[in-house]
């Protein structure tokens, strides 16, 4: 495609997005009418997902679906072939989000109620008992049907039987790194500052965000669209880097971002003990009396004892010991390597090359 170079990027995001939740909406009618052929009470599960998922979201995932498909078959029209597989990953990241809420105890996300405060509020407006723990319960139902439906829409997706059963194993693959991940991020929040290394805290970042975030769905898509082994390879050699710099990215946001901007509760990271490579590096450069604090809120307080003055105080710490800065480079490092590997591949098409410098570039350094 020779007009590749003047294509709008930012036209091909919202492109892949309209279409991406066309396709959603699509899929939650479908799962509204077998819940209605079940049980009229049951249509509310479906109806929540449809909320929680259709609400907002950047839907990275599905965009990087579309970018994987086109860098192996160069062909940017056929990134409609994938539509399924972009739904699917959205179903899959709302059904981790909904279980992450839960661990994190967050109560807002993408600037409305978590699931399991819908059905905590839901069951207290009808005068019921038990509703936290109801409201958790049917979050985690929820959760697992998300996921149940995101493997449906892989394996009914008008796909050769072999592609299908290659994605089918890549997706286990992919889901079970996040669980790893995921494991040990919340295993670290039960760990002293002093026991966490900066290099345990890259790896979690590498299983969630750089294998889930960015390779899987590149992946999911190339795959689709005839990719071999060699782009595969160039695929992950970018999304590993090009996943932590947006990690960290996140972090930054997570600590220091508005709530309106970025519809999440002002210091959740911090009120939810979320050991982030900013602490953990703070907590390593830090004085003596600095280190004390942060030992304090992470180590010794609950959730519920983090004040918002303790929030503002780890900012600072944060700022004032140089971590801020620490990591703002590692962005630029990681970010810059990601584009190296985008620059000197020979087997993704160029096109895609330069949607996914876009991607990297835009979301590094992003605000929100």
């Amino acid at each position: 495609m020779n007009s590749e170079p003047q294509l709008n990027y930012s036209e091909i995001l919202n492109r892949v997005i309209n279409s991406v939740n066309t396709r959603l909406r699509d899929v939650f009618e479908e799962l509204s009418t077998e819940a209605l052929k079940i049980s009229s009470r049951a249509r509310e599960l479906v109806d929540v997902g449809a909320d929680y998922t259709l609400r907002g979201g950047k839907r990275l995932r599905a965009i990087l679906v579309a970018a994987g498909c086109w860098s192996s078959c160069c062909d940017l029209n056929a990134i409609n072939r994938v539509l399924d597989l972009g739904a699917a990953i959205e179903l899959l990241q709302s059904y981790l989000l909904v279980h992450d809420d839960i661990m994190d105890k967050d109560e807002l996300r993408r600037g409305g109620p978590t699931a399991h405060v819908v059905f905590t509020k839901r069951c207290l407006e009808h005068g019921r008992s038990e509703c936290s723990h109801y409201g958790t319960s049917q979050a985690i139902t929820l959760g697992d049907f998300l996921e149940a439906s995101a493997v449906g829409l892989i394996a009914s997706s008008h796909l050769p039987a072999n592609t299908v059963k290659e994605l089918l194993q890549v997706y286990s693959r992919g889901l079970r790194r996040v669980a790893y991940g995921q494991f040990l991020d919340v295993l670290f929040s039960q760990l002293p500052l002093a026991e966490i290394s900066e290099r345990e805290v890259l790896l979690v970042y590498e299983l969630k965000t750089s294998s889930y975030t960015v390779e899987l769905p590149l992946h999911l898509g190339a795959i689709a669209c005839g990719g071999e082994h060699e782009i595969l390879g160039d695929l992950s050699r970018y999304a590993i880097p090009a996943g932590i710099a947006f990690q960290i990215r996140d972090d930054i946001i997570g600590l220091y971002g508005s709530p309106e901007v970025t519809g999440k509760p002002a210091g959740s990271d911090v009120k939810s003990k979320k050991k982030t490579l900013l602490v953990i590096k703070a907590y390593e450069l830090a004085e003596e009396a600095e280190r004390k604090f942060l030992s304090e809120v992470y180590d010794a307080l609950t959730p519920q004892q983090i004040t918002d003055s303790h929030v503002n105080r780890v900012r600072e710490i944060v700022k004032n010991t140089g971590s801020l800065e620490y990591c703002e480079r590692l962005i630029d490092r990681y970010a810059s390597e990601a584009l190296q590997v985008l620059e000197s591949s020979k087997n993704i098409c160029s096109g895609a090359k330069e949607l996914l410098k876009y991607i990297t570039t835009k979301l590094a350094y992003r605000e929100k």
